[in-house]
């Protein structure tokens, strides 16, 4: 009887095309089931994040065409986004991808990308296929018309999960379009990694790597030649800086400058690790690829973590950061967010806060001098304190500690050199540390900054707010600061305000775009504000 029926199907034959019509007939019913499974897994458990990522490439596949959509305003609240300048003559446009946002409840992670032209005040958000999964603590560079993103990772919304990823993605100027590239000898999947570009080739040091039960921060080096397409992992380790995310690179030459940092070690407490900031030094030659230690000159800044880095010609800026202060043996702890600006000459390799010189129209007065008396001394009662910094350098040229005065040929003041004695003797951070302690404040705390500078910065200089992690970049002679994450109390606000600094001028800080997310009281003070107050400290000093 078997053999019956084989003969009967032999000698039925087969039906020409019948067969390709039910290959594609399964094809489509086990692709709607993988497409049910992957949506019920979606919409399931929010900690589940393999399936959050599943429906993230479900909708990305919707996608068919690249759309640019003109936005009135900047983006939503983020920190941990990348803001980048390309500089090119056809590309001038800044280009914000990704971040993260805490609402106090839940972590959103974004994968939006955006252009913001200077020029025409115009923001426009970019949508195309096949374009990188959401993602923060990533980095970004340009090279040659293309946009590149590598690493980074995605947060469940309850901040259970935590997903590193390891891929490379370019993104074409000119036409907004994704794609990814897949290479052998990538580093591994990490976050908190630093990527700075040198010739046709993007340099990669450290990272972190969390999968809930390890942790792991990196140390290796890695070199992408944008040419050849292809990872080589350079440097010695065992003489390369200590693993650790968070540093911040900036190249000049052939030296690859490094900074600061931070990683987490294990404490006496089971499960429990306890944070560690590195304010240390490192420069890597290029073309040998031998790290050496550097010892801070000048007036370095002191040590803090989250702090944001950008290259303007010959020198790095350094902007913001925090610092943990523990009181009653580590039961409370304190977070101090800075809203300092420095400035590291990667020539000569020395600090200095940089110079902000007064907004044109502002009332800046000449700064009093001392008589040669002692009633004529400057009073150290003034409680007035700033965390700004202000006239130490003309610019990227000028001389360090150069004021002014000095520079027309002016004689030096009595208070010049004794600010100038000081300053060659102890670091900056221990010039603040005695500013709080003592409580110096108004012309001595002025000239413990900026000897000789011969101007009183205005009251209320307008200014960002203290925080960590913002973007920030510069385009041309501009520096762009956006976003970023301050707290207040046990309270995290993610920022949305845009600020910009002519670092050419040095003539103060302007707001793009005003926060709104800080209560009234803690939001920085606007220019108008400033003038206005400005103008009532002058009335009193003429009555006076």
């Amino acid at each position: 009887m078997g053999s019956g029926r084989d003969k009967r199907k032999k000698s039925k034959g087969t039906t020409p095309g019948k067969g390709a019509e039910k290959t594609e007939r399964k094809t489509e019913k086990a692709e709607a089931k993988r497409e049910r499974r992957v949506q019920k897994a979606a919409e399931g458990d929010e900690d589940d994040i393999d399936a959050i990522l599943a429906g993230i490439k479900l909708q990305e596949a919707t996608k068919i065409e690249v759309t640019v959509k003109e936005l009135s305003e900047p983006p939503s609240p983020r920190v941990n986004c990348t803001l980048t300048a390309p500089n090119l003559q056809r590309h001038n446009d800044l280009v914000l991808f990704g971040g993260e946002h805490f609402n106090g409840n839940k972590t959103y992670v974004y994968g939006d990308l955006f252009r913001f032209a200077p020029d025409s005040n115009k923001w426009t958000q970019i949508t195309s296929p096949n374009s990188p999964p959401p993602r923060s603590a990533h980095q970004a560079f340009v090279c040659k018309g293309f946009y590149y993103i590598f690493g980074g990772e995605f947060t469940s919304p309850n901040q259970e999960r935590f997903h590193h990823y390891r891929d490379l993605w370019r993104l074409d100027l000119s036409s907004n379009e994704w794609e990814q590239i897949n290479l052998r000898g990538a580093p591994s999947s990490r976050s908190g990694h630093r990527m700075v570009v040198y010739q046709h080739k993007a340099i990669l040091f450290g990272g972190f790597y969390d999968a809930g039960k390890e942790l792991k921060y990196f140390n290796d080096c890695y070199e992408l030649d944008l040419e050849e397409m292809k990872w080589n992992e350079i440097g010695d380790p065992s003489s390369a800086p200590s693993p650790r995310s968070a540093c911040q690179l900036a190249v000049n030459g052939n030296t690859m400058f490094l900074y600061g940092g931070y990683f987490k070690k294990p404490t006496d407490v089971a499960d429990v690790e306890k944070g560690q900031v590195l304010h240390d030094m490192w420069a890597m030659n290029l073309d040998t690829y031998k790290w050496e230690k550097i010892k801070k000159a000048g007036l370095a800044p002191g040590p803090r973590a989250g702090f944001t880095f950008a290259v303007h010609k010959k020198r790095a800026v350094m902007f913001g950061g925090v610092v943990d202060h523990e009181k009653d043996k580590g039961e409370v702890i304190m977070s101090e967010f800075y809203n300092e600006i420095y400035s590291f000459q990667m020539e000569n390799k020395r600090w200095f806060p940089l110079a902000l010189r007064p907004p044109p129209g502002s009332k800046a007065k000449p700064a009093p001098q001392p008589s040669s008396t002692g009633p004529g001394a400057p009073s150290a009662s003034s409680a007035e304190s700033t965390t700004s910094t202000f006239q130490l350098m003309k610019g990227p040229e000028g001389a360090a500690g150069a004021s002014p005065a000095l520079q027309k040929g002016a004689p030096e003041t009595a208070l010049d050199r004794a600010a100038t004695r000081i300053q060659s003797r102890y670091r900056g951070y221990i010039v603040r540390k005695a500013i709080r302690l003592y409580r110096i404040g108004g012309v001595v705390s002025e000239l413990l900054y900026s000897p000789g500078s011969g101007l009183k910065p205005p009251k209320n200089m307008p200014q960002p707010c203290g925080r960590i992690n913002a973007a920030m970049t510069v385009r041309q002679n501009t520096l762009w600061l956006f976003g970023g994450m301050l707290e207040l109390g046990d309270v995290e606000i993610t920022l949305d305000d845009m600020w910009h600094l002519d670092l050419a001028k040095c003539d103060g800080w302007r707001c793009y775009k005003e926060c709104t997310v800080l209560p009234d009281e803690l939001r920085p003070i606007k220019e108008s504000d400033s003038e206005e107050e400005d103008g009532e400290d002058g009335e009193a000093e003429s009555d006076s």
